[in-house]
């Protein structure tokens, strides 16, 4: 994870003509089954399920500074916090971000975070691939495992965000872009450890309370630039108490499939 480097450049830096929302660049992903979940990771990956989700469209790329900078000069948004982001490039993803600051940024693009299940699909497709792009990790596919000179990636990615759509040889089976490392993605739901499974007994009052409290948090996909402990796994868990924020921290949208390709 990053540490605040340097004070947020402000909006209107980015000298934008219009303070309408960006026209959306999203990617259709038909109705069906997918597999969620993996036996490769950690037990909240568990069990392997099949899943079937209506068609929906999502962003193509996580949002742009540039891109979230039209919702705040709109007053749709809340400006990043001071410290959270050195780099006024307007195609870097925007970072620093809260849930709640997301959850703004997609209304104001006519969106809403994706569910969890839909960011899932929309990175492995139906064929259970561990990454998008396939089984196999790769360190020139997708911005990750490298920060501040370590980790597998150290020397051959930079350990830092960069550009969205930067590695289009890491697309998703569908084409959707930066969906292995670059940064992490707030999505919509909270963070649960253990998927419902049938017929199985209620927990105690105070594993109920314990997880109560852990399902405050959101769960975050997609690994980062500089998560070197953790690869760009498609089924990966991670969460978040929803006001968190870091500068490997962002989010795209996703829609009903009428929007896709708008």
């Amino acid at each position: 994870m990053l540490a605040p480097r340097a004070l947020f450049v402000a909006a209107g830096s980015f000298a934008l003509a219009s303070a309408r929302a960006p026209r959306a660049d999203r990617v259709l992903i038909p109705a069906g089954s997918f597999q969620q979940g993996s036996t490769r990771g950690d037990d909240d990956e568990r069990p392997v399920r099949n899943v079937t989700l209506k068609a929906f469209s999502i962003d193509r790329t996580e949002v742009t500074r540039g891109d979230y900078a039209r919702c705040v000069e709109a007053r749709r948004c809340k400006p990043v916090p001071a410290g959270w982001s050195a780099d006024s490039d307007a195609h870097l993803p925007v970072t620093g971000v809260d849930w709640r600051d997301a959850q703004a940024y997609c209304r104001f693009a006519g969106g809403r975070l994706p569910s969890e299940a839909e960011w899932e699909k929309a990175a492995r497709g139906t064929d259970g691939r561990e990454y998008p792009w396939g089984d196999s990790v790769d360190c020139a596919r997708a911005n990750w495992g490298s920060f501040q000179g370590e980790g597998p990636c150290a020397g051959k990615n930079p350990g830092a965000p960069e550009p969205v759509g930067s590695r289009p040889a890491g697309a998703s089976p569908y084409g959707v872009l930066d969906l292995g490392g670059n940064v992490w993605e707030w999505v919509a739901d909270r963070y649960e450890d253990e998927p419902p499974i049938a017929g199985v007994r209620k927990a105690s009052a105070d594993a109920r309370k314990e997880r109560s409290v852990a399902s405050e948090r959101r769960v975050v996909r997609g690994g980062s630039c500089c998560s070197y402990f953790v690869g760009p796994r498609a089924a990966n868990r991670n969460a978040w108490a929803p006001e968190h924020r870091d500068g490997d921290l962002g989010f795209r949208c996703a829609a009903g499939a009428a929007s896709a390709g708008k």
